[in-house]
């Protein structure tokens, strides 16, 4: 009778212990189960966010490009500009004191004053070559203007362009009321800033900007 007893608590414990070991084992597999969607979920979104980010980034550099319209080539037509002002003092022998923008082969159109006398050099699009020269009689405003100048219009230009970020356009010497100064024409499209040409008047004397309109 015991020996029964004993068979059948021992098949008791046996089947306990092998519900028990079998419900680990599920709770170990599902377990394992949260772990592998967790780390599913967190790869998948680490995926996403660096995705993400490369978007963003390429969207930044495309906003960059769009809003630099010159970048260099903004630069360059001042610097070009201010070439091709050199080249023309140096062919005439005289002091400019007046440039117009570009015409439709790229050409500079650079006045330079030379005694009593005007003459028009054609600088190449880079500034560094005289295409042509024509004389003329000087004005005698810009006669006047010239000799009560200490500010060049080099210094001009870079002044200008410098205070308002933009472009040259082209520039001048203008006479107002018995005062003298020079006018200045800055394009700010390069900047992204739209069709926005700028007059800026400069002192022919103290360089000091007088009026931006």
């Amino acid at each position: 009778m015991r020996t029964t007893t004993n068979r059948t608590l021992t098949a008791a414990l046996a089947l306990t212990l092998s519900l028990s070991l079998a419900a680990c084992g599920s709770a170990d597999q599902e377990g394992a189960g949260v772990t592998t969607e967790q780390t599913t979920s967190a790869e998948t979104t680490s995926a996403e966010t660096t995705s993400d980010d490369a978007e963003t980034s390429s969207d930044d550099a495309d906003d960059t490009s769009g809003t630099t319209t010159t970048g260099a080539g903004g630069e360059d037509l001042t610097a070009t500009a201010l070439a091709a002002i050199a080249t023309a003092e140096a062919e005439a022998g005289g002091t400019a004191y007046e440039i117009d923008d570009q015409d439709d082969d790229g050409t500079w159109e650079v006045d330079v004053a030379v005694d009593d006398r005007s003459v028009e050099v054609t600088v190449s699009a880079d500034g560094s070559t005289v295409a042509e020269t024509e004389d003329d009689d000087l004005d005698e405003d810009d006669r006047a203007a010239l000799d009560a100048a200490t500010i060049t219009l080099v210094d001009a230009i870079t002044t200008a362009v410098t205070e308002v970020d933009g472009v040259l356009d082209d520039a001048e010497l203008e006479e107002e009321d018995g005062s003298f100064f020079w006018e200045v024409s800055v394009d700010r499209t390069s900047n992204g800033a739209g069709d926005d040409d700028v007059e800026v008047r400069v002192d022919v004397t103290t360089g000091d900007v007088v009026e931006v309109d």
